[in-house]
C-alpha cells in the first residue's frame, strides 16, 4: 500500500487522472489485536502522506458534515488525489465497547446487542421497555436477538 500511495502523486499524467482519487483512513487507532502504537505504529502517519504529495484533511469521521465538506474539498482539489484522516473511536455511543480493542472484528452475543442499541438510542434501563412498546421497528430487531440468546 505505502509504494502506491508514494508514487499515485507522481504518476497521474495527464494532471486530471488522479482528481478524482481520494483515500480515507478511518484513524480509529486500533488494531485487531490491540491498540496500533503498541503492534506496530503508524505514527507519523500525516506527515508520511504529505511527504507523498498528498493534500491532507483532517475532520471528525463522527460528523456526516465534516464527511461531507472534506469530499467536497478533494473533488475541488485537482491534479493529486487527497488523503482524508476521520479520526474516530472505535465503538462510538456504546460505552462498554467504546475505544476497546476487544471489540475489532468480534461480534457482541445478543444481550451485548439489545445493550449496545439501548445505548446508541440513548434509553435508560428503566424506560426500555416502553420504549420499545412504541418502536416497532427496535422491537422486532430485540425480540429476534432475545430468540438467539435462548437458543
Amino acid at each position: 500500500m505505502w509504494e502506491a500511495a508514494m508514487s499515485a502523486p507522481k504518476l497521474g499524467q495527464p494532471a486530471h487522472a488522479l482528481d478524482n482519487l481520494v483515500v480515507i483512513l478511518d484513524y480509529n487507532k486500533i488494531q485487531l489485536d490491540d491498540f496500533v502504537k503498541k503492534v506496530l505504529d503508524l505514527e507519523p502517519v500525516i506527515a508520511k502522506w504529505q511527504s507523498f504529495g498528498w493534500p491532507v484533511v483532517e475532520i471528525d469521521g463522527h460528523d456526516v458534515t465534516q464527511i461531507a465538506k472534506a469530499l467536497d474539498q478533494a473533488e475541488a482539489t485537482r491534479g493529486t488525489p487527497t488523503f482524508v484522516v476521520a479520526h474516530t473511536v472505535k465503538g462510538k455511543g456504546v460505552p462498554f465497547m467504546e475505544n476497546d480493542p476487544e471489540w475489532h472484528g468480534k461480534a457482541p452475543k445478543p444481550a451485548e446487542a439489545i445493550a449496545a442499541i439501548r445505548e446508541v438510542l440513548g434509553v435508560s434501563t428503566g424506560a426500555w421497555e416502553d420504549y420499545l412498546k412504541t418502536d416497532s421497528a427496535t422491537r422486532a430487531i430485540v425480540d429476534e436477538l432475545t430468540a438467539l440468546e435462548k437458543k
